[in-house]
């Protein structure tokens, strides 16, 4: 097989070969000829190769009771084959499918053998008396040598054919053993089955065990630590409920401290929240005794954020961090000491 293939493969590059030939050639050249009534006998010679290989293929092609070319007048014939170049190129770019089908007689090729001899019939010579004709040889002799590579690998193809039926053979009844034996691993395998269902039901109870045995242990673990979480979360729950009480004024004058105090110093931040939280008073808005907007904004874990990405850890820069990430615009940031922008790539563009 491998063979064969490799005889087919090595026969492709003539058809490429002669492809090329046909692609080569100009269909004016054709036309020139078509003005010829006495050709040059090479020129003859070669259309009448051509006439040889379209017996049995262009109806226009006249033949005897033997398929072969009748040899009266082939110029004649060549020129009427002419007539339509295009239709001329097509019928000689179909030989190749018809050798592959077994299509084309033995015959043509056998009418162009005594010329295809001849030293003098070669691409180069005849194109010196017609590109055309120089490169119809080349075609001639690719597709003709194409032809006899397929004729002699056939033989291969019948080898192959008989040793792909004895292998047909040999795999029937390889596959009646296949079956017998998966026949016998399938009563085998629901033995198998049987036993690993029998270990699982083992497994699963056992595991099921140590997992009721586990949930105990973390249920009377969790039963102590509740316990001792009473306490605090009773507080808790106090702690938030005084603080909903509040969080209205707490919530508002962590707004207005984002809104208001970012130009000023400390100073008179300090100042302006006094000025809010005496306000708040005065109007009884609820607030928590000692209301910090920080703490409502941020809280310590963030803090060490910023502290660890660069932002200097004193109450002002904090209260900056805290107006920064709680603005919906951004920010204009006066840092003569580059701390600002320092803090915002660490944090922002690690």
């Amino acid at each position: 097989m491998k063979s064969v293939q490799s005889d087919l493969d090595s026969a492709l590059p003539l058809v490429e070969k002669a492809k090329k030939a046909l692609d080569g050639l100009n269909i004016e050249d054709f036309r020139n000829l078509k003005a010829l009534k006495n050709p040059p006998a090479d020129i003859d010679k070669t259309f009448t190769c051509v006439l040889n290989l379209l017996c049995k293929v262009d109806p226009i092609v006249p033949t005897d009771k033997n398929g072969k070319l009748k040899t009266e007048n082939t110029w004649k014939t060549s020129l009427a084959c002419m007539a339509s170049p295009q239709g001329f190129l097509d019928h000689l770019n179909s030989l190749k499918g018809k050798i592959d089908a077994d299509e084309m007689p033995a015959s043509n090729f056998k009418a162009n053998a005594k010329t295809l001899a001849e030293e003098t019939f070669t691409p180069e010579i005849l194109a010196t008396k017609s590109s055309s004709a120089g490169g119809l040889c080349d075609f001639i002799i690719n597709i003709s040598a194409y032809y006899y590579v397929v004729v002699s690998v056939e033989p291969k193809k019948l080898a192959v054919a008989e040793a792909q039926r004895q292998l047909a053979e040999a795999n029937d009844k390889k596959q009646k053993v296949d079956a017998l034996v998966a026949k016998l691993n399938a009563e085998l395998q629901l033995l198998l089955d049987a036993f690993q269902k029998a270990m699982d039901e083992k497994n699963q109870a056992m595991a099921e065990a140590e997992k009721c045995e586990k949930k105990l242990d973390l249920a009377q673990r969790l039963v102590g630590a509740l316990g001792s979480e009473q306490d605090r979360w009773s507080q808790s729950i106090i702690d938030l409920g005084e603080y909903l009480k509040v969080i209205i004024g707490d919530v508002l004058l962590a707004s207005a401290f984002v809104s208001y105090v970012g130009p000023f110093n400390k100073k008179f931040r300090d100042m302006i929240i006094q000025d809010f939280e005496t306000f708040f008073k005065g109007n009884n808005i609820p607030m928590s005794p000692n209301s910090n907007p920080i703490t409502v904004l941020t809280d310590e874990a963030k803090i060490a954020g910023w502290n660890q990405c660069g932002l200097p850890p004193d109450r002002v820069s904090t209260e900056n961090g805290s107006i920064l990430t709680n603005s919906e615009r951004y920010g204009l940031i006066i840092d003569p000491q580059l701390q600002g922008i320092n803090w915002i790539r660490k944090t922002y563009d690690p």
